[in-house]
């Protein structure tokens, strides 16, 4: 009778998931174009950052900021962060690479390297004869075999191929060129699918000598400003100011004090042609991006990856900063994310091979304060974060390691002594402890480290006080704690996830949102655990609950809104499934198990749906991905194998893998040795050998099911293993 109850209350759950996951697949979609055309002019000034926005020489983009709207810029690419990937990125609107091949662009009357026509020579690489007055990317060939060798869909010059079907004129402007070296990749984010770009001026003739400036060349602005007046009919122009790509290129050959100098003696003429090029548009229609694509060596060796970018015209609020569906995040947007609203903007569609989304503006206090502020918070999440792992990972394979073998040696005198049990507990308060630390506003490394120990010391303290009153009773409030928390988190804006070292990296720009792996993983192994705890205690009485639990965690992984997390609903509804079947008392066969985890993943299908009919505007990458299966079902396979192929290099090269080893190579030691002593556990304690059941399912399904789920898997652990050392060296 009771398995019946249990049958019908596992219909009832999937079925209270279907409406649920409805009801949090709502979205609003991206803003629509003005029906007004304008244009979109493009200003590049490479290498720029935060701190030169603030500048006394920068008093123009400063006012253009404040007119507008502006944010961090992720720069991440299909390569190294360099102008010869940052750039073709910024066209492509998708992780590109270009290689050298980026560099080289040429106005049709050039000659080309070797000698000869330009037109003649682009003409036998690519079957194009390129028209007086194009600019052209002579080596576009290279640029696309390079790009597909990536895993993903990348389609250089997507955005000038797009523009230009839609009947709009493009145009670039300027030159990086140095010395001997050409650095004409403005042209990659202006150019088609064939590499060329209708009109523009790349050459030479842009530069003017000045016996004080590196390498003795530097922009003729004057010249430059004449050239824009012959390009401002194009519907799109990007100009590329050079002066900065060229100090930032002879940096190490000059003294500080000189480089120092220049560079804001460069701010101040870029500034001055800003404020001149400002005054010639109408902003009541017209776009002005400024941007930095790539970050400066310093920079990158510092780990700040991002660079600023503005943007003010029509649609964009004055005091705002950007934002987009790609992060989620108010002040950052991705470099993927600049072709889409250029597009957008002209009211062109957005085409599938472009990963980022139309950006948008919402409402800030003061703009520098808030990027600031969130990039110092970004940046020690980013140089601290693998410290701490990697800490706190070998810390708990040495415990897990040390339990294991005191429990082999059946020795139970040196385990009290060295109270290896509260430190298996404190391995476990840890994500938690890492949780709570950005509430405390702590953002310095001695600081952190100081109330990050502080707060695992006084968890574990209360744990082991809830321990002696009522055994797992301190399980059950561990899990509650952090369950409760990841969930309240995720539904009021991941404001302690998105600063946590345990959760997603800003910089790094894998997710910007949501829920990320590894407190996916311990957020359904708590609720099993805690589950199969509530379960020892009170019998099945709690079995409603615990379902009703499992259902809040499987929406809020799924909505897009809140956890946006694919892959962990399918790990959920995967190891919810079981764990509900065993906790019920069913016998596990493969029919069981596979039909129960059927009609759960319809949960997943809908969700899917759901973000797909959203609009283009504010789908996440799951909808993306549907759409681009959809279209193409060949794109699965691709889908399917570079996560496979980021599990297998997160396995082999990183400590992740150590942890899960250890953990499940620790569990396949005790079912054999001590003889008995996992028998004699589950004979016992039931409903714990099934929470742990339900444990080791959620490692597998969060390892099969997700791009780094040797991570989630290992996290995952985190809430089985170390509890059945506790309990097996308390009851040996």
């Amino acid at each position: 009778m009771m398995r019946k109850r249990c049958g019908t209350g596992l219909l009832f759950y999937f079925l209270g998931l279907l409406v649920l996951g409805a009801t949090l697949c709502g979205g609003a979609s991206a803003y629509a174009a003005g029906s007004e055309r304008g244009r979109v002019v493009m200003v590049i000034i490479d290498y720029l950052t935060l701190e030169d926005l603030g500048r006394p020489v920068t008093g123009n983009l400063q006012r253009l900021m404040h007119q507008g709207g502006v944010a961090l810029l992720n720069t991440t690419t299909g390569g190294s962060r360099v102008p010869a990937n940052t750039y073709p990125t910024i066209g492509a609107g998708a992780h590109a690479v270009g290689t050298k091949a980026a560099l080289a662009a040429y106005e049709c009357s050039e000659r080309p390297p070797q000698g000869g026509q330009l037109a003649a020579e682009f003409a036998q690489r690519t079957g194009y004869l390129p028209r007086p007055g194009n600019v052209v990317v002579l080596d576009i060939a290279r640029i696309v075999k390079e790009n597909a060798k990536l895993e993903y869909p990348v389609v250089p010059g997507a955005l000038g191929g797009e523009l230009k079907a839609a009947g709009l004129k493009v145009a670039c402007l300027g030159n990086a060129d140095w010395r001997d070296g050409l650095g004409r990749q403005v042209a990659t984010i202006a150019m088609d699918e064939s590499g060329v770009v209708e009109a523009g001026f790349v050459g030479r003739e842009l530069l003017v000598q000045d016996a004080y400036f590196p390498g003795g060349w530097r922009t003729n602005y004057d010249l430059l400003w004449d050239k824009w007046l012959r390009l401002k009919t194009a519907d799109f122009v990007v100009i590329d100011l050079g002066d900065t790509s060229r100090l930032h290129a002879a940096k190490e050959e000059v003294a500080d004090p000189i480089f120092r100098q220049r560079w804001e003696e460069a701010l101040a003429r870029a500034d001055a042609f800003l404020g001149k090029l400002a005054a010639s548009l109408d902003f009541r229609r017209d776009l002005l991006l400024v941007v930095a694509p790539t970050p400066a060596s310093e920079a990158l060796e510092n780990g700040d990856w991002v660079t600023p970018v503005v943007m003010v015209g029509r649609g964009v609020p004055q005091g705002t900063v950007l934002v987009s569906p790609s992060t989620k995040r108010p002040g950052v947007i991705m470099n993927t994310d600049i072709a889409p609203t250029v597009l957008e903007f002209f009211g062109l569609r957005v085409p599938e091979c472009m990963s980022g989304r139309p950006a948008t503006a919402v409402r800030a206090g003061d703009q520098l304060s808030f990027l600031d502020d969130l990039r110092e918070k970004s940046l020690f999440v980013h140089n601290f974060r693998v410290p701490v792992i990697k800490i706190y990972l070998s810390y708990t394979i040495a415990v897990i390691t040390g339990a294991v073998l005191f429990i082999l040696a059946r020795e139970k005198e040196l385990p009290r002594r060295l109270r290896l049990a509260p430190l298996l507990l404190s391995v476990m308060v840890v994500p938690l402890a890492v949780l709570l630390m950005p509430g405390l506003g702590v953002f310095k490394p001695f600081p952190y480290i100081a109330g990050l120990s502080v707060l695992v010391a006084t968890l574990t303290l209360i744990m082991v006080r809830f321990e002696r009153k009522q055994p797992f009773a301190g399980f059950i409030f561990l899990s509650a704690a952090t369950a409760g928390l990841i969930l309240a988190d995720a539904f009021t804006g991941a404001r302690l996830l998105k600063a946590s070292l345990l959760s997603y990296d800003l910089m790094g720009g894998a997710r910007f949102y949501g829920i990320g792996n590894e407190y996916m993983g311990v957020l359904i192994s708590a609720v099993i655990f805690g589950g199969a705890c509530a379960f020892t205690i009170w019998g099945r009485r709690v079995f409603p609950g615990v379902l009703l639990l499992m259902g809040i965690a499987t929406a809020t992984l799924g909505a897009p809104g809140f956890g946006a997390n694919f892959g962990g609903l399918l790990t959920a509804v995967v190891a919810f499934a079981i764990s509900s079947l065993v906790f019920a008392g069913v016998r596990l066969t493969w029919r069981s198990a596979l039909t129960v985890c059927g009609v759960g993943l319809l949960l997943p299908g809908l969700f899917a749906v759901c973000d797909l009919l959203r609009g283009e505007g504010a789908q996440s990458h799951v909808g993306r991905n549907l759409l681009l299966v959809l279209q193409d079902p060949g794109a699965a396979l691709d889908i399917i194998k570079r996560k496979m192929a980021m599990n297998i290099k997160l396995f082999r090269y990183t400590i992740w893998s150590r942890v899960l080893a250890a953990g499940i190579g620790g569990l396949l030691i005790l079912f054999y040795r001590p003889v008995g002593v996992m028998r004699v556990f589950r004979v016992r304690y039931p409903y714990l050998f099934s929470g742990f059941v339900g444990v080791v399912v959620t490692a597998v399904a969060a390892f099969a099911f997700n791009d780094s789920g040797t991570v989630a898997a290992a996290m995952a652990t985190i809430f089985g293993i170390p509890p059945l050392l506790y309990i097996l060296l308390r009851e040996c």
